[in-house]
């Protein structure tokens, strides 16, 4: 379908923008807030935090109603608040203040990396059949958004600060997001060749799999082994992501070489998006899954021993290739595993679950780098749990439905 090519276009966009809107750029801005308001690194994490655990609590009502009304509506009302909300950033000077601003981001379901309740659930419903596929195509949005605008952040912050930055990403991340918004429209009821239905654990059925509600898939085995397993990767990430740029200006690495690693690291994302959606199609996902997952445990390694330059592009590339892995890999799951009809709902009740673990993560991480001054305590930590959630998802099989007849 023709128009499958725009609405890819669309969610690339708006993948980008999550990058933005206070995304990943956001540890580009810890150092700096720290040092002038001085706030300490446990509120930056629990403002991510308050930014997950909003989304929590919004989830299920936003995936219902990307369902029931399409991604473009609620998009669009997103647009102009998430461009007011990083605007407002600028006028900080509490960790309150920080705090209820980050968490309002999460509210209207901003999370990006894992956490994309817009991209995946329109993917699923436009494509039955190169889902995998479409799926790391979206996902390029976000290593591109970080190529480009992780230089520009480092840029405009150094040389206009930090107040400065935050008002020019919310008015240009709010318009280009409304833009893209206005790209979006339904899905059609049907695919376009009625004898190709969608895959159900990555193999192709001659009869349409079984579309999971809401209430049928909550009461599988594989709901929630999946739910706790990509939450313990939450926690994971969410230890890292905001505080790996503190942690490499700890080790007497400058932020221009880190802003250049994080290029490097999105360059590579990039390229491995469509190969994993490729491999996707073809093979068991819970087997590419541990796979990526072990990609994220070589991270956390590498990046633990990071003290000079090449060690610091070894672990950010390490990051960019789990990231892209994982993230894909967990919005192709579900559809997947459950069908695509009823998506937003099932994907809305599974993100609280998820996001109980990555709340955590964050500020216990500052918490530990404010009392010992490390961060690898907690990454060590993390370490351990990873394993748990690559013997979870390993053993998770696509439930079978029980036949009412």
């Amino acid at each position: 379908m023709r128009y499958q090519n725009i609405i890819l276009f669309a969610l690339i966009l708006v993948s980008a923008m999550t990058v933005l809107l206070a995304g990943p750029i956001i540890s580009f801005f810890i150092p700096v807030m720290h040092a002038e308001l001085g706030i300490p690194l446990f509120y930056f994490g629990l403002a991510m935090s308050a930014r997950q655990l909003a989304f929590a609590f919004s989830s299920p009502l936003l995936g219902r109603g990307i369902d029931r009304f399409g991604a473009r509506p609620i998009l669009l009302v997103v647009s102009v608040i998430a461009g007011v909300v990083v605007f407002s950033l600028s006028a900080v000077e509490t960790h309150w203040q920080l705090i209820l601003m980050v968490g309002v981001l999460g509210l209207i379901g901003l999370q990006g990396a894992g956490g994309d309740l817009y991209g995946s659930v329109v993917v699923a419903k436009w494509f039955k059949v190169n889902r995998g596929r479409a799926m790391s195509i979206i996902f390029l949005g976000m290593p591109l958004g970080i190529f480009f605008f992780t230089p520009l952040t480092q840029y405009v912050i150094a040389d206009f600060g930090w107040r400065f930055a935050w008002q020019a990403f919310g008015i240009s991340g709010a318009c280009l997001l409304f833009l893209a918004a206005l790209l979006l429209r339904p899905a059609p009821l049907e695919p376009k060749h009625p004898d190709v239905f969608e895959t159900a654990a990555n193999e192709m059925h001659t009869n349409k799999p079984h579309q999971w509600t809401r209430s049928e898939a909550v009461r599988t085995a594989a709901f929630w082994k999946i739910s706790i397993s990509f939450g313990i990767l939450m926690f994971t990430i969410s230890t890292v992501a905001v505080f790996r740029v503190p942690h490499f200006i700890d080790q007497g690495i400058t932020t221009e070489w880190i802003a250049a690693a994080f290029s490097l690291e999105a360059l590579i994302s990039a390229s491995v998006a469509i190969p994993v959606g490729m491999l996707i199609d073809r093979y068991p996902i819970r087997y590419l899954t541990a796979i990526g997952y072990s990609f994220a445990i070589a991270m956390l390694m590498l990046t633990i021993y990071t003290n000079t330059r090449i060690e610091l592009f070894f672990a950010t590339a390490s990051f960019g290739l789990g990231a892209a892995s994982v993230i894909i890999l967990q919005n192709a799951i579900w559809p997947a595993y459950f069908g695509s009809e009823h998506i937003g709902s099932v994907r809305g009740l599974a993100m609280p679950i998820t996001l109980l673990f990555a709340i955590l993560g964050a500020p216990i991480a500052g918490w530990v780098r404010d009392s010992t001054g490390s961060f690898v305590p907690i990454w060590w930590v993390a370490m351990a749990a990873m394993t748990i959630s690559i013997l979870l998802i390993i053993t998770t099989r696509p439930p079978a439905p029980v036949d009412s007849g």
